[in-house]
């Protein structure tokens, strides 16, 4: 069955989405994390981790088409970059680190642009 981009789920993919769900289960009660965003931050590093998606990605987010291309490009992609580009595996850890800049986790998932319209 084709995906969301037009290919069908790996199997690795699966095994990552299972293994997440083992250590996320539903319930699973974190306060950084609301719904929306644990989601647009783990879909976001799922899709970066493909170099073909990943410039995809900014190529869209930097279209001038987009209407968060100006906030995106001023401020936000070096640290976008940077909570997609890490692993997952100690986002309080990374909370703390962006809070030492004068950031939060919760604040830079919540500037990861959209992907949306005829132009991605």
């Amino acid at each position: 069955m084709p995906g969301l981009l037009g290919s069908s789920i790996s199997d690795r993919q699966r095994a990552e989405a299972a293994a997440f769900l083992e250590r996320h289960p539903p319930g699973h009660y974190d306060p950084f994390r609301v719904a929306d965003d644990w989601a647009r931050l783990e879909y976001g590093r799922m899709l970066w981790r493909s170099p073909r998606l990943r410039a995809r990605l900014i190529r869209h987010w930097t279209d001038e088409r987009h209407p968060y291309r100006e906030r995106f490009a001023e401020k936000y992609r070096p640290l976008v970059e940077r909570v997609l580009a890490d692993s997952g595996g100690d986002d309080e850890a990374l909370d703390r680190q962006l809070r030492a800049d004068g950031y939060s986790l919760r604040e830079i998932v919540r500037e990861i642009p959209p992907v949306f319209g005829s132009f991605y």
